[in-house]
């Protein structure tokens, strides 16, 4: 159980005391206008906002997605979920994370945790629902589907991502690019996630294969500094891996 007491004493008796529900809300990939207005209602209502943020310093950039649809910013607290490998110093996060969503939630209160893109897709919000579960099992919780940075991107790139009998992957981008040797041979479109810093290695590794012209670069999806390119080769130098995509069309070398 969650380390809050769930009961409140009146006129001497022992009562339950309801708690509240946690909602995981996709906030899509970065335009405010892609939230469903499931999200924005949920939003509106409850009596806490948690969000995630990369350091304690930093700012959160899903805070910036939602902040035209709260109207009381104060009931707004981000946690931190850090980018590192490190599982130890991550679950320390996590478990941190838990203790806080569960504290409000057994006081009673709705809470929301807004996460980028939808919530089951390489999202903190799976870390954070399983350390909520292992605190208690019982707590209510409902997740709402966002729009995916896969779905945003493609509709960028006017392309679909699979037809037919097509075959389509999505993976995080593996430390060693020449993987994905393998991933082409089966799939027809790989959509490849988690580029960071190993966005030049990608880029050679995909115009040593001829798959130049059927790469499309996507970064910075639904803000005013979202870049597009179809093709390698007027990608500009300054770009960056973070919070990019890369939609591979493997099939057309195939073909």
């Amino acid at each position: 159980m969650c380390d809050v007491d769930t009961k409140v004493r009146d006129s001497g008796k022992i009562l339950d005391k309801a708690t509240g529900t946690l909602y995981g809300l996709g906030i899509g990939p970065g335009d405010p206008e892609l939230l469903t207005v499931k999200a924005v209602r949920v939003l509106d209502r409850v009596d806490r906002i948690f969000a995630p943020k990369p350091e304690t310093k930093s700012s959160s950039f899903a805070v910036e997605i939602i902040k035209d649809f709260v109207k009381d910013p104060g009931k707004i607290e981000e946690l931190v979920f850090p980018m590192t490998r490190d599982v130890a110093d991550l679950r320390h996060f996590w478990e941190e994370a838990a203790s806080r969503v569960c504290s409000e939630l057994t006081m009673g209160k709705d809470a929301a945790f807004v996460t980028l893109g939808d919530p089951f897709i390489y999202s903190t919000y799976n870390y954070l629902l399983r350390n909520i579960r292992r605190l208690d099992k019982n707590l209510k919780i409902i997740t709402i589907p966002g729009i995916s940075s896969i779905n945003a991107a493609s509709s960028i790139m006017e392309e679909s991502l699979a037809e037919g009998d097509e075959r389509f992957a999505i993976m995080p981008l593996p430390e060693n690019v020449e993987e994905l040797k393998n991933i082409f041979s089966i799939f027809d479109t790989v959509v490849l996630l988690k580029i960071g810093k190993n966005l030049d290695q990608l880029i050679r590794f995909l115009k040593d294969e001829g798959l130049d012209d059927a790469s499309y670069f996507i970064s910075r999806i639904g803000t005013s500094d979202q870049y597009f390119s179809k093709g390698l080769s007027s990608l500009k130098e300054e770009v960056s891996g973070y919070l990019s995509t890369m939609i591979v069309k493997c099939g057309i070398k195939k073909g």
